[in-house]
């Protein structure tokens, strides 16, 4: 009986597909998973809505394949009826961008989505024309991980305006109504915080970006700070380091000042890059600091080497970055069928303490 409302739900939202699929024979439909995620009901109840479907010989179930509109005795998918979907993305070599890509790939897999994706080397112009191009090409839908330091794109604000189906990643635009999904920053800074201090570190430095960078910075920071006040119950402005950018003479000039006029943290927390890294060390190994013994790290994200890790064995906050490629794939998959209700999905961050191996926190 329980099953009875999202049965009822999934059957609607099926019939109402069919009915824009109607010159569309033979295409194929979301899947059971897809659904239940969706409508957060079981996947019986799916199956239930697909079985009244069948009965109806309005849908064909091909075994291994899925559900498809039915045309006379032809089941099997035709190639012409394939969405083809844009990936804008700034770069896929770091881990984080790289498992997106692959989430987003294996969602187009599962549902005959044909991905098409675009390095915008993260430069506005190149952003720019790889979105335009979408927009004249056969792409029926945009998946757009933003550069760095996009306060607003023109662009963004056009695929808003014309309700042309986008799933932005990772950050989101204030003032612009589209679809994100992300990780939770905000509460991954504040409850990194609480583990913190649950570890008993005292003295802790933090290296952010500014704010300006992206929304996803900004929230990191005030996570970081509202998390702080809670947790150690005074201002964190004395141990931030905000640097316009990451280059190494910025990285050296920062923590050099510090350290002239604060004693050694216990703790540095930094972007997981591995210039980063290596930047840190390079300064406390000039200033004879043995970091072994006085010093522990945590990085957002593990873009550092396993020699890094081996020798530093720190603390990573890892987001969890392939369920958000395929979330944000669903969500576009979603918009492009017909539901353009704004959407937004955000993550939680995971802790593994690196020194041990076996150790995980969910943060």
């Amino acid at each position: 009986m329980n099953d009875l409302i999202p049965h009822k739900q999934n059957l609607e939202f099926l019939k109402e597909s069919i009915a824009h699929l109607k010159n569309e024979p033979n295409h194929k439909l979301p899947s059971e998973r897809m659904l239940a995620d969706k409508f957060k009901a079981s996947r019986r109840s799916v199956r239930i809505a697909y079985d009244k479907l069948i009965e109806d010989n309005l849908v064909a179930k091909v075994h291994g394949k899925g559900y498809f509109t039915l045309e006379k005795k032809e089941i099997e998918p035709s190639k012409s009826n394939v969405k083809e979907i844009h990936l804008i993305i700034p770069s896929v070599k770091a881990a984080f961008a790289h498992s997106i890509l692959v989430g987003i790939a294996d969602f187009c897999e599962e549902n005959s989505l044909e991905l098409v994706v675009k390095i915008s080397k993260n430069t506005l112009a190149i952003e720019s024309k790889y979105i335009n191009n979408a927009l004249k090409s056969n792409a029926k839908g945009i998946i757009l991980f933003p550069i760095d330091n996009e306060l607003r794109n023109t662009d963004i604000v056009k695929l808003s305006e014309r309700r042309f189906p986008v799933t932005i990643i990772d950050r989101y635009f204030k003032n612009i109504n589209a679809s994100f999904v992300s990780t939770d920053n905000y509460n991954m800074m504040y409850n990194a915080m609480k583990f913190v201090r649950s570890r008993k570190f005292k003295d802790i430095i933090y290296l952010s970006n500014s704010e300006s960078l992206a929304t996803t910075v900004e929230d990191r920071l005030n996570g970081y700070k509202d998390g702080y006040k809670a947790y150690y119950g005074k201002d964190p402005s004395d141990t931030l380091l905000i640097l316009e950018n990451f280059y190494p003479t910025q990285i050296y000039g920062a923590l050099d000042k510090y350290l002239d006029s604060h004693p050694l943290p216990q703790l540095i927390i930094a972007p997981g890059a591995q210039h980063i890294a290596d930047s840190i060390e390079f300064i406390l190994k000039r200033r004879g600091i043995q970091w072994q013994k006085n010093l522990r790290f945590m990085f957002i994200d593990e873009n550092i080497s396993q020699e890094s890790i081996d020798r530093l064995k720190p603390y990573i906050i890892k987001q969890r970055a392939y369920q958000i490629g395929y979330e944000s794939a669903m969500l576009l998959y979603n918009q492009i069928y017909g539901d353009l209700r704004t959407q937004s999905k955000l993550f939680p961050a995971d802790i593994y303490d690196l020194s041990k191996p076996t150790r995980h926190f969910k943060a």
